[in-house]
């Protein structure tokens, strides 16, 4: 062999021990990187999937309604998407609003990912813009925004958990947004709008964004014992799981409230009738007083909206506005999850696994009868809620007690339907899955905890076990959420 040649080989050689030391560098560098992962099935960063695509999946009366049901149920909706104006015209469905208002209509704040729903969303293809927009202008007022009021922000209720001037005293109460001065409907009404740069400065200003109310009807029948049973068996497990739901109670009779972000509704009547009066101005049979009484912008007798005793045909035109909105979300039927991908089939399993489902209970079981009817009877109804109070800790306390529920206390949200929501929390504070888990416990968005002398969440055990999830099954559990 030449000398030529053997440097060949020789060269050959050493290129091919090269190829060889930087494969195994390369393995080692990839060992290392997934020993750092954990069990990760891949490297990846956990994401929010987002707002699920598809049909809304929700809005659709339940099946089995007879056909007066349908049509009332369609009346309520009717009701429902319907804007109010300030005349009252002999008792129609669509006068009295204000003089203190937050929107002109139910779906204007309920309406993700249909009419009954929460907050709109900001996607493509969809409003982009916080409604309260239209509104707040409308034929000629003279209202300006608020600026924790946000284009392609959830629409946010205000309220004080204390008295202007006065700290010590609680309040706790909505403070409505807008007032119907300059409105072409109601010439002569001079009423400032509220002023909340105030309540900011001292620290006095909380929200809430629009809860849905999907499925509601056959939550509201679940029957007492059964809620209170629940909590029972959450606290005989408290040292274990660090969880104890309170029971809402309500004073008079001892009725188990369910609905609402604090649990304060124990029916959709109630809370149809509070809202029509509160968001909107509209007095009612159940709430027959102004708001607000200033001379001038009072236009028309109370209750505004009430019992129709002038006949027509159809038995459900007898009824108020509360009554026919109740019916509506009576009526609805709850969200119609996806088909669960693998990913989120083993989500499923983890997120059992870590505890969330001490709060996030999968179902409760209506009665065995029904007057409504048999398509309410012994339905599992998978809510993922335990409808109990629980204490969230200082960054998730409001300061507002309400009933049974204290200032660190939230009923604990259903999540069906989740996969369709655009924002999360009580008061619509991020719109990414990741930052409401972490938010459970501290505030992520701050990157701290939070000052205040309430105690701990309860949920900082299944947060704490989340975290401690490989990336890939914390996408797994992000993935299962969103498929609800």
């Amino acid at each position: 062999m030449s000398v030529k040649s053997g440097r060949a080989v020789r060269l050959g050689m050493a290129a091919k021990s090269a190829l060889i030391v930087a494969g195994l560098c390369m393995l080692a560098a990839m060992a290392f990187a997934f020993s750092q992962a954990g069990s990760d099935r891949r490297l990846i960063t956990p994401t929010d999937p987002g707002v699920r695509g598809g049909g809304p999946g929700a809005g659709q009366a339940l099946s089995g309604l007879s056909s007066t049901q349908t049509q009332t149920f369609t009346a309520g909706q009717t009701n429902f998407t319907t804007p109010f104006v300030v005349p009252d015209p002999a008792n129609s469905t669509t006068g009295g609003l204000g003089p203190v208002f937050n929107s002109n209509s139910c779906s204007s704040c309920h309406a993700q990912p249909a009419a009954g729903g929460d907050t709109p969303d900001d996607l493509p293809g969809a409003s982009g813009t916080n409604e309260l927009f239209s509104v707040y202008q409308l034929d000629g007022a003279t209202n300006t925004m608020p600026s924790f009021e946000t284009t392609n922000g959830p629409e946010l209720v205000a309220r004080f958990p204390w008295m202007l001037n006065n700290p010590t005293v609680p309040d706790g109460s909505v403070h409505q947004l807008f007032t119907v001065t300059g409105r072409s409907d109601a010439t002569g009404c001079n009423l400032a709008q509220p002023n909340f740069s105030q309540a900011q400065s001292d620290n006095d200003l909380v929200f809430r964004r629009p809860i849905e109310t999907f499925g509601d009807g056959l939550i509201e029948i679940v029957e007492n014992g059964v809620i209170t049973a629940q909590a029972t068996a959450e606290c005989s497990n408290q040292a274990q799981t660090g969880v104890c739901g309170t029971v809402s109670v309500d004073p008079h009779n001892g009725d188990v409230n369910r609905l609402g972000w604090k649990g304060q509704w124990r029916g959709l009547m109630t809370a149809a009738a509070e809202e029509l009066n509160t968001e909107m101005g509209v007095t009612n049979e159940w709430f027959p007083t102004e708001i607000n009484q200033t001379q001038g912008c009072v236009f028309n007798p109370v209750p505004e909206s009430g019992t129709n005793f002038i006949p027509t045909i159809e038995f459900y035109d007898f009824t108020g506005d509360p009554e026919r909105m109740t019916v509506f979300m009576s009526f609805l039927a709850p969200p119609i999850p996806a088909n669960f991908s693998q990913a989120a089939l083993q989500g499923q399993t983890e997120f059992n696994t870590i505890g969330c489902t001490n709060c996030h209970q999968v179902s409760y079981t209506t009665p065995a009868m029904s007057s409504m009817g048999t398509f309410m009877e012994s339905k599992t109804i998978n809510l993922y809620s335990d409808l109990l109070l629980h204490h969230m800790g200082n960054c998730l306390a409001d300061n507002i007690v309400q009933g049974s529920a204290q200032g660190d206390m939230w009923r604990t949200p259903p999540l069906w339907g989740a996969g369709k929501r655009a924002f999360f929390m009580h008061d619509g504070r991020t719109s990414n899955l990741i930052t409401a888990i972490e938010d459970h416990v501290w505030n992520s968005t701050v990157g701290t905890t939070c000052g205040g002398s309430y105690a701990a969440s309860e949920a900082t055990d299944s947060v704490s076990a989340y975290n401690a999830l490989s990336s890939q099954l914390q996408q797994d559990v992000l993935d299962f959420i969103r498929d609800l």
